[in-house]
């Protein structure tokens, strides 16, 4: 069982010999090392020598707005974790809250790292509290969520997907899927794109990769590689997550993901929604996006190319 330790406000740190992780903030960090902490050259120097002078196993300098700085015995450089800035209310019971996460996470088997930064996490959530209140694990994990989504990077594996879309689905929000290219955004997908996340409580978007999109529309295309098309998608507040597949049609991936409501343009009515009969076998339902007229990739690329001067129907010219 780890012993994860805050220490008292004294400078002599032999009392926790042998301990396997001490929580000391950055002043008392100071007074123990004797070195002033201004930096991260600094942190650095005075967590290796308070790890090996207190014979510990790791050392989390809590550093306030800047994170922790975590300084493993066998490692040969410490890390910094950052967190992101608070609203500031009361900083009682923060230093608590970040020695119980710490310790709670370690004995589930999360690593040093993952523990700190769920630490960071309750830490923070605590600081925006009055007074000593408990952090709920569903409040860490809707932060967590959140500041994925803040974070601007949406693009997730099929594995990390589902694991966040787990976490969702335990709360009862309802996902919602689509699909596309979306090489060269354009108005038109901008409107696809709001009525789908109008769908549903969550939208994941399947990017076809540039394989993908090379075999369904030929040599020529995409425009843009799947990693910027990724990146652009990923500044659309309306998406939520974003996961690339090579096949042709997104039959496999609708499968893994199961989602409660699929959505392709009204176009398909005819020819028919990949993963329509999967998703209705489950009770799922199938939305259809009315088309903005005159607005579609191909014709935008040919205006580039040259081959048609004129404006886009439908379109800004």
């Amino acid at each position: 069982m780890p012993v994860v330790i805050d220490p008292l406000k004294s400078a002599d740190y032999s009392k926790y010999r042998g301990a396997t992780v001490l929580t000391p903030n950055r002043d008392e960090a100071q007074a123990a090392s004797g070195m002033r902490l201004g930096d991260e050259a600094s942190w650095e120097r005075a967590a290796a020598k308070l790890v090996v002078d207190v014979d510990l196993d790791a050392l989390v300098i809590t550093l306030d707005k800047q994170g922790a700085y975590l300084r493993v015995r066998d490692e040969a450089q410490g890390t910094l974790i950052p967190t992101r800035a608070r609203h500031v209310y009361d900083n009682a019971g923060a230093g608590d809250m970040v020695v119980a996460v710490l310790a709670l996470a370690m004995a589930g088997g999360a690593s040093l790292r993952e523990s700190v930064q769920l630490a960071n996490v309750a830490g923070g959530l605590e600081v925006e509290k009055f007074g000593v209140q408990p952090v709920t694990r569903e409040e860490i994990v809707l932060d967590l969520l959140g500041e994925a989504r803040r974070s601007g990077d949406k693009a997730r594996t099929v594995e990390t997907l589902l694991a966040d879309l787990g976490r969702h689905r335990a709360r009862g929000e309802t996902i919602a899927f689509t699909n596309g290219c979306f090489d060269l955004i354009h108005a038109g997908h901008v409107e696809y794109l709001d009525f789908a996340g109008r769908q549903g409580d969550v939208l994941v978007v399947g990017l076809n990769s540039d394989r993908s999109v090379r075999t369904i529309k030929g040599p020529e295309r995409p425009v843009c590689p799947e990693a910027q098309r990724a990146r652009v998608l990923s500044a659309l507040e309306v998406i939520d997550y974003i996961v690339l597949f090579d096949e042709e049609t997104p039959a496999r991936l609708i499968e893994s993901v199961r989602p409660d409501v699929l959505i392709k343009g009204e176009d398909w009515r005819q020819k028919g929604v990949v993963g329509r009969e999967f998703v209705e076998s489950y009770g799922g339902r199938v939305a259809l996006a009315p088309l903005v007229k005159g607005l579609n990739t191909t014709d935008l690329v040919n205006r580039i190319r040259g081959a048609d001067a004129g404006p886009l129907k439908g379109g800004p010219s």
